[in-house]
């Protein structure tokens, strides 16, 4: 047991002598705090093997994104830069485009090449379609096929001629009329022949007609013939009018096979379409440029070293892209050049650094992401399709393999969902690099700490802080942490306290912010979300919430917990009542009768029950009816930080000696008695403190607190100030007697050779009331025909 002098609790932050301010400090290089993460992190990128991604857990505000992003930029600085993707259109089938890797920065410049080919392709064809040679000899072969045709269907004539028929070609057809005395047999003239003659007629007719029919499949054939000469002059002139631009870009991009092979399927396809250029009805710029255009899908001519790719809002698309449609004569059409990458190509030969709940909010985003690590192949398919919405016809492009590696950063509960729920977790994140959300103070702990807020100050061109604006800075550092011997790393509330603290300082005038302009952000900071707290101290101002800070009363204790908003903890002092008589039922907590308690407070009413039988009831049992409630408390309690509190104030009544009212308690009993450390001291001794400050100090005011959490009483100079003047106290206990002795003033007592507690002392009173219960008991009991033995 000991009473804290205001020097103990004084913070102390040993600055360099030579820092004035941070405009004399240098910047810091390093990360801070994460060492542990660090190792993790470079252990999970190292390792090339299936499975070795790296899941960040941390909570937020310890700079875990930050982190991430400086080191992979560093770790890539002089790494080589992954190749270029492009789509092409697919000659064999056009529904599944075609990929193909590049060096980097070389699909931009085949994309150009390709599209510059087409327009001097286009323009070169064209010309030589209509050069003077071509005509001439498109002319010569029109020509050739005219006196064939002429020749062949004079020779049909001459041979119809000899069966004395005649045949006429039109437009509508062949005609074979029969000749009779040199004229066309009229059907009246062949009505009026013999029967002998209409059978020649009619043979000759059937021999003339097999004629005709044969000489129509030469006809035939002889036009096929001059459609593929003329086709093959088309060929030939096309040919050699792009040759040299074809054999000039399969050199230039001869070290991809792709690519020369995609020249050659296109330089097959283009002769086959040349058809194009004599339609009215199509542009030939148009058709041949969108089917011969370069989709520069992944374009990494503008980086240095592998990609680093952060995502802070994934969804389907954005992550695994998409394939955009166009509406034409009312239907969606698409090709291969309205195909979009995603985050997952453009980090492609990186890193892609991700945000676990977004991830796992966004539909179907997880579950594809496994099954593309899984894979190491990305196919793009709309979610849509995907999914089976929508039943149009789609592209299927040829999927690109992926060489990355996976940082997703996330809250601990969603890294032990994921380990619980889905057993592919494990398997596709193997490396887990914990943030730490405090570091322990060591002897560059402070000339780290000035170099970051130097960082801060100048990335966010702030006004430099003073040498005692800076202390007061570690101070808040120091408190954020709940330990003396510790500094939070929730940088980002040490930028947040920076950034608003300099604002101050602007609105002041001051060229530097100073440690007032420190402590009014803080305290700004803490008044936009202090409504409740706010509330809760009117209440005790009105009386309206009652607890006492002065007098004395029997089985009644102040109790401290703590309460957490989501912006805000602070401490509140409650009433701790106890009342206690003879008989049979034990220690009953009506919070738990009330189920108005957790597991842990059940936990600590069983402890007390049992630290109460091991001291108090060594020669008789314990014959008591008791009760412990915390007053004006219409929530659920939870924890044991008020053990020590129900303790004294159950002694408190079966004793029938009083408590100091002006004092108030917290901490954790065991079994036997000892005193065990507990959260939230520092805002359990504010919350005293301040309902002090409402009722008027006396200077007998103040807090008790474990022993084991002297290095968490953290106080504002206001409460030191009190604690150096003698208004207000801080005792640390390490047993339930010391805290007996505090708020008794009472000597608790040793239990001697003959097994009892000293005479006067306020163990032997507890044990002297208890033994009046035992004899009541044991006398109601003997009178009912009970045995309580």
């Amino acid at each position: 047991m000991r009473k804290v002098g205001w020097k103990d609790i004084d913070l102390k932050i040993a600055l360099p002598e030579d820092v004035k301010s941070t405009e004399c400090i240098g910047e810091l290089e390093e990360f801070i705090g994460q060492e542990r993460a660090i190792r993790a992190l470079e252990t999970g990128l190292h390792i090339d093997a299936k499975g070795y991604n790296v899941f960040v857990s941390g909570t937020t505000n310890t700079g875990r994104r930050t982190f991430v992003s400086r080191y992979l930029k560093k770790k890539v600085e002089g790494t080589k830069t992954p190749g270029d993707w492009i789509y092409v259109y697919n000659f064999d089938d056009p529904r599944s485009p075609n990929s193909i890797s590049l060096e980097a920065g070389t699909g931009k410049i085949f994309q150009k090449e390709m599209n510059d080919f087409v327009e001097i392709a286009i323009n070169s064809i064209g010309e030589s379609f209509q050069s003077e040679d071509y005509q001439q000899k498109v002319t010569s072969l029109q020509n050739e096929q005219s006196e064939k045709r002429s020749n062949m269907l004079k020779e049909l004539v001459e041979k119809a001629k000899e069966k004395d028929y005649t045949v006429q070609i039109n437009q509508t057809g062949v005609a074979t009329i029969p000749i009779w005395n040199g004229k066309p047999l009229t059907q009246e003239v062949y009505e009026a022949l013999p029967e002998d003659y209409q059978k020649q007629i009619t043979k000759k007719g059937e021999e003339v007609r097999e004629l005709v029919n044969s000489y129509l499949l030469k006809l035939s054939k002889m036009e096929k013939d001059f459609g593929e000469k003329y086709k093959e002059l088309n060929r030939k002139v096309a040919s050699f009018a792009v040759e040299g631009h074809i054999r000039e870009m399969k050199d230039r991009f001869s070290e991809s096979k792709e690519v020369v092979e995609f020249i050659e399927s296109m330089k097959k396809d283009l002769l086959d379409n040349l058809g194009v250029f004599f339609s009215q009805e199509i542009d030939s710029k148009a058709f041949f440029g969108k089917r011969y255009a370069v989709n520069l899908f992944v374009d990494n001519s503008g980086i240095e070293g592998k990609p680093v790719v952060e995502v802070t809002n994934a969804n389907y698309s954005s992550l695994f892209g998409r394939i955009e449609y166009v509406a034409k004569m009312g239907m969606l059409d698409t090709d291969h050049t309205m195909i979009r990458p995603g985050a997952i190509h453009s980090s492609n030969g990186g890193y892609l650094v991700l945000d676990a709940k977004n991830v796992l909010s966004e539909p179907y985003v997880w579950q594809t992401l496994k099954q593309v690590l899984f894979s190491g192949l990305e196919g793009i398919e709309n979610l849509e399709h995907k999914i089976g919405l929508l039943s149009t016809v789609s592209l299927k492009p040829e999927p690109i393999p992926l060489d990355i590696k996976i940082v997703m950063i996330g809250e601990p509960w969603i890294y032990s969902m994921l380990s619980t729920l889905d057993t592919d977790f494990k398997k596709l994140f193997k490396v887990k690099a914990e943030f730490d959300w405090e570091m322990t103070i060591q002897n560059d702990t402070v000339d780290k700490l000035c170099g970051l807020m130097c960082n801060i100050v100048k990335a966010n061109s702030l006004r430099p802080l003073e040498r005692e604006g800076i202390i007061e800075v570690i101070k808040r550092a120091i408190f954020l942490s709940g330990s003396r011997k510790k500094v939070s790393t929730q940088f980002g509330a040490l930028e947040q306290i920076l950034l608003e603290s300099s604002a101050v300082a602007e609105v002041s005038g001051h060229e530097m912010t100073q440690a007032d302009d420190v402590s009014t952000a803080w305290e700004e900071m803490h008044k936009r979300v202090s409504l409740y707290q706010d509330k809760i101290k009117e209440m005790f101002q009105n009386s309206t919430l009652m607890v006492q800070t002065e007098g004395e009363l029997v089985g009644e204790i102040n109790g401290l917990t703590v309460i957490q908003t989501e912006d805000l903890s602070f401490g509140i002092p409650v009433k701790i009542t106890a009342k206690v008589g003879p008989g049979n039922s034990g220690i009953v907590d009506i919070q738990k009768e009330s189920e108005l308690s957790g597991h842990i407070h059940n936990k600590a009413s069983l402890t007390i029950q049992g630290y109460m039988s091991s001291k108090y009831a060594q020669q008789f049992p314990l014959s008591l009816n008791g009760s412990i409630s915390f007053e004006q408390v219409y929530s659920a309690v939870e924890g044991d930080s008020a053990s020590v509190a129900e303790t004294v104030a159950f002694l408190s009544a079966v004793a029938e000696v009083p408590i100091k009212q002006s004092i108030a308690v917290t901490g954790s009993i065991n079994q036997s008695g000892r005193v065990q450390p507990v959260g939230g001291v520092q805002y359990k001794i504010q919350g005293f403190y301040d309902l002090c400050k409402i009722k008027g100090f006396n200077g007998q005011q103040g807090v008790i607190v474990p022993e084991a959490n002297s290095d968490n009483v953290i106080l504002n100079d206001e409460i030191i100030g009190a604690v150096k003047e003698g208004r207000f106290n801080v005792w640390t206990i390490e047993t339930v007697d010391e805290a007996i002795e505090i708020l008794t003033g009472m000597k608790p007592g040793r239990i001697g050779k003959n097994g009892q507690y000293s005479s006067g002392s306020f163990n032997r009173l507890v044990v002297d009331r208890l033994k009046k219960f035992y004899e009541i008991a044991s006398r109601t009991n003997k009178r009912a025909g009970k045995n309580v033995d």
